[in-house]
């Protein structure tokens, strides 16, 4: 695969990669929201909608199982290496980022970044001598720091990347109940084949975490945005946490207390 189609796939998976981790953080406050405020909340009482919040909120639990799945999906033992697999995920990214031509021209493009400024004079009238050297130092000083920024991310993107493969790592044990969980149970029923260990809520929140981490330098490395998903996480939670308390007060309305052991 020549630089350039290398190049195509990593800009066409950055945004594809950013935009699937916003929605497992969504998925995820939703769920953790619930999980949080409405067992607590109806403590001594009953609902007879009991088994309709335990469905949505396995689904939100399968939704978020299935969206970690794509987002570190990698066919393993086939006849393509992770570089050439169609598959917008963290290890095929990883995989083109660790070509040092693709490296090479990313960082070129984020030199780039800084357009510059032409003038801050009256418009049509060229700057003062000292004006544009100083323009001129300032659009240095962008450029060599947009540079390092770019190196920086990648370096941090394949770094974190590294302990999905690391043996004995929380991250790759998690990832491989995951995995299994999908093939086996998700995407396919296989009575053969049952999954040596369900994946745990910890897996999903460790796994939801690595992602918001490279999919963060992936977006700045390659799009030159600096896009902060904690952030976004913490908005998506308050947002969740009022809709949960709609729902409490809601199921409460037509809960009825429960009567103590005789």
């Amino acid at each position: 695969m020549d630089v350039d189609e290398a190049l195509r796939r990593v800009r066409l998976i950055a945004p594809m990669l950013r935009k699937d981790v916003r929605t497992a953080v969504l998925s995820h406050a939703a769920m953790e929201a619930s999980n949080d405020l409405i067992p607590k909340g109806m403590t001594g009482l009953h609902s007879e909608f009991t088994d309709t919040f335990g469905i949505v909120q396995n689904g939100l639990a399968l939704k978020l199982a299935l969206d970690l799945a794509r987002i570190f999906d990698l066919s393993v033992g086939g006849r393509f290496p992770p570089e050439e697999q169609d598959k917008a995920s963290v290890q095929v990214l990883a995989a083109l980022l660790m070509r040092a031509d693709v490296r090479a021209r990313l960082e070129k493009e984020a030199s780039a970044w800084f357009a510059g400024v032409s003038s801050i004079g009256t418009i049509g009238m060229a700057p003062a001598g000292a004006v544009e050297a100083a323009l001129k130092a300032l659009g240095e000083e962008h450029r060599t720091k947009d540079l390092s920024d770019c190196q920086a991310a990648i370096g941090d993107l394949l770094s974190v990347v590294d302990r999905l493969t690391e043996d004995g790592t929380e991250e790759k044990v998690a990832l491989s109940r995951i995995r299994q969980f999908r093939n086996r149970r998700l995407a396919h029923s296989l009575f053969d084949k049952e999954p040596d260990e369900l994946p745990r809520y910890s897996d999903m929140n460790l796994l939801l975490k690595i992602a918001m981490e490279v999919a963060k330098h992936a977006s700045l490395a390659i799009e030159g945005l600096n896009t902060e998903f904690e952030d976004q996480a913490k908005r998506a939670r308050k947002n969740a946490d009022g809709y949960a308390a709609c729902l409490l007060e809601g199921l409460k309305q037509k809960a009825i207390p429960i009567s103590p052991a005789s």
